[in-house]
């Protein structure tokens, strides 16, 4: 629910408050205190009120959003309710006058400065009218008794405000700050977006001119490993040379492809626990002089998710990072529901400082001495547009410990497979 309507709801709660308030003032002031009062037009107007609290009931079920103009109409109904009460009922003299107070202060602590202006005016220019001309209660003015119901009115009236300052007032104020909250939360959110754009244009620019010297070096390779062939080790070099060459090709032919074309060309399906092991496999393969320990607690979803390319690439940043900083070990546990997954990769590096913890994901943050920190940050971004999150502590054994949790509802396709 919107912050709009969370604070006409509570409005909505005030009001129907008050509904039962007058119609228990008008009884007591009626049956007991047998005053003659225009008891009928006085119920005329609850009778709107109530009629009006029933169809903002009803538009509460709408899904349209509550606008400013919408919100202060029906405060001002409120006033205009509130002025008529009193109106035949003492005007000025009536002890519940301040509650015209009320909605000045749900004015100012909910909508804009003009709003709030303009609520002030009305209030006064009530107050004012009020002042002039009413139907005065039938109160004497040297009769203690009325006078001392008088005072206790006001002392009620004044317990009533006091009420309502502190916890709808206080309410609605909160909701604006957590809307507030949201708002900041968002512009961070554009700023981390804008930087990762930034970056991948810079990246299309390295791969179209890294292509042509690349295509240079590959077949130069290839003819110098047709000359040596004869020589076995040299050979061997050529061909482990070439074949890190036509890599360094593929690389850059995915980094030249749109984020979109990626995520429908990796398009095959997996379940979840293959999709892993699948990387992990390819990511050992490519770093054979490191020891990597695997632990899944085979609890795996028998979903099927897209093998989505942008995923693979920042798991593979983590792991990477992971063996950067602890080049003969790397523990990786995998452990997957049928809602999210979780994977902690270990190191037995250095750790990481509370400082790097707190800022991961953040561009130029890195736990390298020399590193950059724009994998752990492309990482963090892909992971996060998933839905997932991305968290770096250091462990009581040694080492640093990066977790990663992302739900298998963003990657998803069938859970009937």
């Amino acid at each position: 629910m919107s912050h709009g309507a969370l604070n006409l709801q509570r409005v909505l709660l005030l009001r129907g408050m008050a509904v039962i308030g007058q119609c228990m003032a008008i009884a007591v002031v009626t049956i007991i205190l047998k005053w003659h009062i225009p008891i009928w037009h006085l119920a005329a107007v609850v009778a709107i009120e109530i009629l009006l609290t029933m169809a903002t009931t009803v538009r509460l079920t709408f899904q349209w959003p509550i606008s400013n103009h919408e919100f202060f109409a029906q405060i001002l109904a409120d006033v205009a309710i509130l002025v008529a009460l009193l109106y035949f009922s003492g005007g000025p003299t009536n002890p519940f006058i301040a509650l015209l107070l009320l909605p000045l202060v749900i004015t100012v602590a909910t909508l804009p400065k003009i709003y709030g202006w303009s609520m002030a005016a009305i209030t006064v220019l009530c107050y004012s009218g009020l002042m002039a001309s009413y139907v005065p209660l039938p109160l004497h003015a040297l009769a203690t008794y009325e006078m001392k119901l008088h005072i206790w009115g006001m002392w009620f009236e004044f317990i009533i405000i006091a009420g309502a300052i502190s916890y709808f007032v206080k309410r609605m104020s909160d909701s604006l700050q957590e809307r507030d909250q949201a708002i900041a939360h968002a512009r961070e959110e554009k700023l981390m977006m804008d930087r990762v754009v930034d970056l991948g244009a810079l990246a299309a620019g390295v791969a179209h001119e890294l292509g042509t010297p690349l295509a240079t070096m590959t077949i130069i390779t290839k003819d110098l490993q047709q000359d040596y062939k004869e020589t076995q080790n040299l050979s061997e070099s050529l061909g482990i040379l070439y074949e890190q060459l036509q890599r360094c090709k593929r690389i850059l032919s995915t980094m030249s492809a749109s984020a979109g074309q990626l995520q429908a060309s990796s398009g095959c399906q997996l379940r979840i626990e293959e999709y892993l092991n699948d990387i992990i496999t390819k990511w050992g393969d490519a770093r054979p002089g490191i020891h990597v320990e695997f632990r899944s607690d085979g609890s795996g979803s028998t979903a099927k998710i897209v093998a989505e390319h942008t995923l693979t690439q920042a798991l593979t940043n983590i792991f990477n990072n992971a063996a950067d900083e602890s080049p003969d070990y790397v523990e990786i546990d995998v452990h997957c529901s049928d809602h999210d997954v979780v994977i902690d990769v270990c190191d037995l590096g250095r750790g990481v400082t509370p400082e790097i913890a707190r800022d991961v994901g953040q561009p130029f943050v890195s736990k390298k001495e020399d590193g950059l920190g724009l994998g752990l940050f492309l990482a963090t971004t892909i992971i996060n547009r998933l839905g997932g999150s991305v968290s770096l502590f250091s462990r009581r054994e040694g080492g640093s410990c990066t977790r990663v949790v992302f739900p298998l509802t963003s990657l998803l396709i069938s859970t009937n497979n």
